[in-house]
């Protein structure tokens, strides 16, 4: 089973609006097929239906147009090859004009002769590449939609069919489909099963023979009258299975398992269910949590008992304490080639972050607890000069706040600052040493949902701003030639929407496209709008990155709106309709 899954949605194959989104490109997918040489994907869907519209047009439009993607650069990387081949011989043709010149005739026969030459070589080298890259292969390499005659009709077929190459070249403007040329051997296609399928069901045929690989699109609902069906101690509800998040309270197949008689005891009411389920999912919150803990306590001794020395333990982490922070949908995931990083809640918890590489964090959730070295105070401030207000509007009409710490700082009241009173934390908080690296904590209050929309884009600038404020102060560093890249974590509570938008944001006005370098054109004052120049294709293409590095991101509409706003827009920022 792979984890997190894939993300196809219905509405992409509802008729007239067919379409391939960037957002659900499912690269992971891709890697998975070639791995494992095909994949199957279940899914559900509600009464009156055997096959959800997801699995029998969104996923057939996905496969046929990663097949004509990846043989249209194909086709488009060997007429480059050819031409550059061409270029070569008008080159090496114009240096020897003048001994042409002096010997025609020879010449000529000379010429046929090459030219003959060339035609044998050049087909020998199509044979070669064919072998090679098989998109090359028009024989074999199958770029045609496919879909099941049994719920698709000919007419529906044929308008989708026809968007195909339009959708293959959308996803070439976006990405390059090269290595897919070398890697995906055989194209891909869908098949589908359903409980109702007989064919298949006790002899199921090797695919390594053939000359696809396939897309196995399983659907998990039977058709039953009135989508009800009585069976032996239960109640089966067809497609009561579907959209997990709306009731599933946070479970996961393993934890159910895990916990099924006690969920499913004997004589409980319904609510007494639901009421399990939140508990078993908090208990197995506080479980990770404690693990998480303690094998950064682990890392923290074993370093300590190393005593290693240089670039790693200047930048707090080593290679085996990066660990807990891989590139996943539970924790983080880093935006490659640039400095951000996508996160949920746990993996923006202070000091582990820190420790982990981290040099900045972005806290994107108006509701996430923060440390308390980190809460704004107007006493503190005044006493520890640490946190800085930055403004902007956002829940509850709370500013955007840069808290700066050095690792002796924290870790002087490190443990239990709950339990110290505001003056024992004063007293014990030491004060700044000009020759320690800083650490950076903007927290930005962002409300969740549609409160929040608003917000997000009045915090856009002030992230901005933070972020060149790092990127200046580690300008002139000369300890560590990797501090001139500071690693940024942004986060929110699921690391799926509002820490999205920010990234989004930093991406367009900050980090280069090509090569992930911060540019600089923020801003110190934060004005991205006057001087970043965004086009709506530019932050199409910079989502599309984060969303093939980040498998959980799920940006709203709402929010990528908000987006677009900031840098597309000539006039002022509109005023937010909700401040708290």
């Amino acid at each position: 089973i792979h984890k997190p899954g894939v993300y196809f949605k219905s509405t992409d194959g509802h008729t007239g609006i067919w379409d391939f989104n960037l957002r659900r490109y499912n690269p992971h997918l891709i890697s998975t097929i070639i791995k494992h040489g095909g994949c199957i994907i279940v899914d559900s869907t509600r009464k009156g239906k055997r096959v959800p519209d997801a699995l029998s047009k969104t996923i057939p439009i996905w496969c046929a147009t990663i097949n004509n993607a990846v043989r249209k650069c194909a086709l488009k990387n060997q007429a480059a090859q050819v031409n550059r081949g061409y270029a070569d011989s008008a080159a090496a043709t114009g240096q020897s004009s003048k001994e042409q010149d002096e010997s025609s005739t020879s010449n000529t026969a000379a010429e046929e002769t090459a030219i003959t030459t060339k035609d044998e070589s050049e087909a020998e080298t199509a044979a070669e590449a064919a072998l090679l890259i098989p998109a090359l292969n028009g024989d074999s390499w199958d770029t045609r939609y496919h879909s099941l005659p049994s719920l698709i009709s000919r007419s529906e077929h044929v308008q989708i069919a026809d968007k195909i190459e339009g959708f293959a070249e959308k996803l070439m403007r976006f990405t390059d489909m090269t290595p897919l040329t070398t890697k995906l051997l055989k194209p891909i296609r869908p098949i589908w099963l359903t409980p109702q399928s007989f064919l298949l069901r006790h002899d199921l045929p090797d695919y390594s023979q053939c000359a696809f690989l396939p897309v196995i699109c399983l659907s998990a609902s039977r058709v039953v009258q009135d989508g009800m069906e009585e069976r032996d101690g239960y109640l089966y509800v067809q497609g009561s299975g579907d959209d997990e998040e709306m009731w599933s309270k946070g479970l996961n197949p393993e934890l159910f398992w895990e916990n099924e008689e006690y969920l499913l005891e004997e004589g409980i009411s319904a609510s007494e269910c639901e009421k399990r389920a939140v508990e078993v999912v908090r208990e197995a919150k506080r479980k990770l949590m404690e693990k998480s803990k303690h094998r950064q306590e682990q890392l923290q001794e074993k370093k300590k008992s190393s005593g290693a020395g240089g670039r790693e333990d200047y930048l707090g982490y080593n290679m085996e304490g990066r660990v807990h922070f891989t590139p996943s949908m539970e924790l983080c995931s880093e935006i490659k080639p640039s400095s951000i990083w996508i996160g949920n809640n746990a993996s923006g918890r202070i000091p582990d972050c820190w420790d982990a590489g981290f040099d900045m964090v972005i806290n994107c959730g108006a509701e996430i607890r923060r440390h308390p070295l980190c809460e704004f105070n107007s006493i503190e401030e005044e006493a520890r000069c640490h946190i800085t207000v930055l403004g902007g509007v956002g829940q509850g009409g709370a500013q955007a706040t840069l808290c700066v710490l050095q690792k002796h700082q924290w870790s002087a009241i490190d443990g239990e600052p709950a339990a110290m009173t505001d003056a024992e934390q004063l007293q014990a908080f030491p004060a700044r040493k000009d020759d320690e690296k800083d650490y950076y904590y903007l927290h930005l209050p962002i409300a969740e949902g549609k409160k929040g929309q608003h917000q997000l884009l009045e915090m856009v600038p002030m992230a901005i701003k933070a972020v060149h404020q790092i990127f200046a102060a580690n300008k002139g560093d000369i300890i560590s030639q990797e501090m001139r890249k500071p690693r940024i974590l942004v986060h929110c509570q699921q690391g799926m929407d509002r820490s999205v938008g920010i990234s989004l944001a930093l991406l367009v006005s900050c980090f280069d496209e090509a090569t992930g370098a911060y540019c600089g054109t923020g801003g110190g004052d934060g004005s991205a709008k006057a001087t970043t120049t965004a086009s709506k294709e530019m932050i199409q293409r910079r989502l599309f990155q984060i969303m093939s590095h980040r498998l959980a991101a799920r940006p709203s509409r709402a929010t990528l709106k908000m987006v677009n706003t900031f840098f597309m827009s000539p006039t002022d920022l509109p005023p937010a309709k909700y401040k708290s």
